[in-house]
């Protein structure tokens, strides 16, 4: 067989089977140790080891390919102390501290959901594209329902390709989630360490965080993968655009297991600052909010995919 036609066809295998195999637990061997963060934070090495193990035991890559082309990272079970420490810089209320597990691994969207993977789900963008636009730009102008659905629909095009296990599905990430994968086992103020230039991520450049250096202000988002990714191949969890979670957005964030805030309230969660936003708003720990129906040019999506069924 020709050397390229069996690449492709090697390549369409892999697809075919990536997530099937986390069904049948590829890896039969003792589960790896999950993340613990409670007193020490990883190294980088450390956090990719911990990644790779558990990647090895559900047998799939670090990163995965969905049925759309998307990209997912796995992110391993943990726990980790959530929020913000009383001396970091810019801590705002509702950062204290929250010891928080999460008992299962997941995957979420390497990137946040682009405007191409927008369209092969939902159809045309018919809105304005002000702050960017092409297919490998995040998409914005979503509100929670439509971020929602999304999620909803790529679920069911992924069952309809065969390539979800029983019981898998996509939905939008918990609180806890989004900021466990964030820090990918950093409990500095981002996962660059105590300071942020707009050189690492997409803010503005003139308001950078903790004595970091000034640089750019694109005014924009930026296509996805600009900046550098965190330990676990995430990008653009500091800057770009704040991003929908599930959650119901709470003044104080909520610990324990698995944990997350579906009472209803009148705000949604996001996390993450945007392109726009200063420095300090764009710390691991930062909480904000925004109505459900808000279609804004600052929030995107980032989905998760996961066994847990938190959103029914």
């Amino acid at each position: 067989m020709m050397p390229h036609l069996m690449k492709r066809l090697t390549a369409f295998v892999f697809a075919a089977m990536m997530l099937s195999a986390v069904a049948t637990n590829a890896d039969d061997s003792t589960e790896p140790e999950p993340v613990l963060m409670t007193k020490h934070a990883l190294t980088a090495k450390q956090a990719q080891a911990i990644q790779k193990a558990w990647a090895d035991h559900l047998g799939v890559d670090m990163i995965v390919e969905n049925s759309i082309g998307m990209q997912l990272c796995v992110i391993p079970p943990g726990t980790f102390p959530m929020g913000s420490p009383r001396d970091e810089v810019d801590r705002k209320g509702g950062e204290r501290h929250q010891e928080v597990t999460l008992s299962k691994p997941f995957f979420i969207g390497r990137y946040e959901v682009t405007q191409g993977e927008w369209k092969r789900v939902m159809g045309p963008i018919l809105r304005q594209r002000t702050v960017g636009a092409g297919d490998r730009f995040p998409v914005y102008q979503i509100n929670h329902t439509e971020a929602a659905e999304f999620c909803r629909k790529l679920t069911q095009l992924d069952r309809e390709a065969g390539k979800l296990p029983k019981g898998y599905e996509y939905r939008l990430p918990t609180d806890a989630e989004w900021e466990f994968a964030c820090r990918a086992g950093t409990l500095t103020a981002t996962y660059f360490g105590d300071k942020l230039s707009s050189k690492q991520a997409n803010f503005d450049g003139g308001r950078p965080y903790n004595g970091a250096e000034e640089g750019p202000n694109l005014g924009r988002t930026a296509e996805v993968g600009s900046y550098p990714s965190n330990a676990w191949g995430l990008h653009d969890m500091h800057g770009n655009l704040c991003e929908w979670c599930l959650d119901w957005y709470h003044a104080s964030a909520k610990g324990g297991v698995d944990p997350v805030q579906l009472m209803p309230a009148p705000q949604r969660l996001i996390r993450d600052g945007r392109h726009s936003y200063w420095g300090r708003y764009c710390r691991s720990a930062n909480r904000y909010y925004a109505a459900p129906k808000d279609r804004r040019s600052s929030i995107g999506v980032r989905p998760v995919l996961t066994k847990l069924h938190l959103d029914k």
